[in-house]
């Protein structure tokens, strides 16, 4: 087993993701999320789609989860859609967007795959209120839900590790803990049955608390025997 870990490219310019895309994917990346709130206004994101052979994700996140600017929902949908058609394999869609159902439905029409995510800033909850959050991403109908919180003790991590083990045997799942205690979760997650787990490209580009190096990652991961 060879767990698959994607970087986010937090890229201004279409030219200069392109750059960390082919170093994260020398690196030991499978997948590369292109942060569309990082790159600067009317970038042609289509270039990168024709020119970067590995799998996209397209991620704009609101100023509410920590993106990197505000943008209204509208202008945010707009990207994504036009990320879809350009050719990205994974488009990204925050679980309070309106009319999520709608929207999923028009980036699968446009021929991505989905990804209905939450994001919890401040703790883990209780395994009821994560199931509760997992309901919303799956009834969204996405190809995978993403859960993702902030862990402040070990606890958390056993809690988000239990989830993922039990819910990514009905269907496709990415969930892991932030922060320095949530490198656990970060780890272990693909080898408990996660979709993908997500490693920064080295230590001054990370975009989330407790992201590490993705070189880092894989020689944990080869010292764990999972090649």
């Amino acid at each position: 087993m060879r767990p698959k870990i994607a970087v986010p490219i937090p890229a201004r310019t279409v030219n200069e993701a392109s750059r960390m895309v082919r170093k994260a994917r020398r690196l030991g990346a499978d997948l590369a999320e292109i942060r569309l709130d990082y790159l600067n206004r009317n970038e042609p994101i289509e270039k990168l789609a024709k020119i970067e052979p590995s799998p996209l994700i397209a991620t704009f996140l609101s100023s509410r989860n920590r993106g990197a600017r505000r943008t209204k929902e509208a202008k945010r949908i707009e990207a994504l859609i036009a990320a879809a058609e350009a050719g990205f394999s994974y488009v990204d869609v925050e679980i309070e967007t309106r009319n999520l159902r709608s929207v999923i439905d028009k980036l699968r029409k446009a021929g991505a795959k989905t990804i209905a995510s939450h994001h919890d800033f401040t703790g883990t909850a209780s395994h009821h209120e994560l199931r509760k959050a997992l309901q919303l991403c799956r009834g969204s109908c996405a190809t995978l839900c993403k859960l993702v919180t902030m862990v402040r003790s070990l606890e958390d991590n056993l809690r988000l590790l239990a989830l993922t083990r039990e819910a990514s045997r009905k269907s496709g799942l990415i969930c892991f803990g932030m922060g320095e205690l949530g490198i656990q979760s970060r780890l272990l997650s693909p080898i408990y049955g996660a979709a993908f787990t997500f490693a920064s490209l080295d230590e001054r580009t990370a975009v989330a608390p407790g992201q590490i190096p993705v070189s880092r990652m894989r020689r944990i991961y080869a010292e764990m025997g999972y090649q």
